[in-house]
């Protein structure tokens, strides 16, 4: 199979005809694209809990799995407030990998304002890479997703590839070096406080719940998508196959960062299908009042497009017009594999 998520014509065939729903309180049945899970209780309250992983050779990967998990859950409306981890090591790991992988997950729950309930690990044959999985929990939130219609608007919060470019960093060592100069590095590097967090998403939420007169100026929130692996395109293409719409939406619109545009074009990678967890997608009424909650809570947020009724699914870049493809694999995951090699050869020529 190919590098990157479960393409969804393998998802459908392999995987859904061999399940079978029987729980009748659980909120969420299995999709393609669905990383969240969820309990109704008797009192009408509801528990969630949401998955996600990332494998790399940096310290930091334990981070953006944390982060995507805690993501995943801000999407729905709920503010995670525990989250479990387990660690696969690959055999010539050692103990300081240990510490600094538990490092990077306690900087994500203290930025996110989480409590590690949870840590295990253990040392794999089967593991070549370091292997982050988390599973971050929380209760009650929005939760829905509604058909929306036509006229609605897309707004982007965040940066397109900005994780990807993060983490190419942590793992390229002196590489980069060869390229750009160390001040440009160490910017690009700190731009970790550029990602998205949770509590700038539940903005769009929170305020609902504080009286009368502050939820009748808040905005219609139809539906919000993180933006993980494949990137801004695969987010979109999420979106559409979710709630069943066609788009359109403005390439030029889409936020990205100059330091991501030039270490995507060093490694000759498409920023817009690399990883992007710490961006979003949301669907509304009100882009306008969407973007200015985001951005008093820190976030940068953009109108990038509108929904339609017919199926199509639009990009636009001035005056060219194109239609979305199905998701590619993800650029992040194919320099990982791209470097794995050239390191194995590496070795052999040694």
């Amino acid at each position: 199979m190919r590098y990157g998520r479960l393409t969804q014509t393998a998802w459908q065939r392999s995987v859904r005809r061999q399940l079978h729903d029987r729980g009748k309180d659980v909120l969420f049945g299995p999709s393609p694209w669905e990383e969240c899970s969820g309990i109704a209780d008797e009192s009408g309250g509801s528990f969630l809990w949401a998955d996600a992983h990332a494998a790399g050779d940096s310290a930091r990967t334990g981070y953006y799995a944390v982060l995507h998990a805690a993501g995943e859950l801000a999407a729905k409306g709920v503010a995670a407030s525990c989250v479990s981890v387990r660690v696969l090591f690959p055999p010539e790991a050692e103990e300081e990998d240990l510490k600094a992988v538990a490092a990077g997950v306690e900087e994500a729950c203290d930025r996110m304002g989480l409590q590690v309930t949870a840590f295990q690990g253990e040392t794999s044959c089967a593991a070549e890479r370091i292997i982050v999985f988390a599973a971050a929990a929380g209760k009650d939130g929005r939760i829905g997703i509604r058909k929306p219609a036509a006229g609605q608007e897309i707004v982007f919060c965040g940066y397109a590839g900005l994780e990807g470019m993060l983490r190419i960093l942590d793992e390229a060592g002196d590489e980069p070096g060869t390229r750009f100069i160390p001040d440009f590095l160490r910017k690009a590097g700190e731009l970790s406080d550029r990602l998205v967090t949770p509590g700038q998403i539940l903005a769009l939420f929170r305020e609902k719940e504080c009286g009368s007169d502050r939820a009748a100026g808040m905005p219609d929130i139809t539906a919000v998508f993180q933006a993980g692996s494949g990137g801004i395109l695969a987010a979109l293409w999420e979106m559409a196959e979710t709630l069943r719409t066609g788009f359109e939406a403005d390439m030029s619109s889409i936020s990205i960062r100059q330091e991501t545009v030039e270490i995507c074009e060093f490694y000759r990678l498409n920023p817009y299908q690399m990883a992007s967890s710490g961006s979003f997608l949301i669907v509304t009424e009100d882009a306008g009042r969407v973007i200015e909650i985001l951005e008093k809570a820190g976030a940068r947020a953009v109108r990038l497009g509108v929904i339609k009724a017919q199926n199509a699914r639009v990009i636009t870049s001035g005056e060219e017009v194109r239609y979305l493809d199905r998701p590619a694999p993800d650029e992040l995951e194919l320099w990982q594999a791209r470097r794995k090699q050239d390191q194995m050869r590496s070795r052999q020529r040694k």
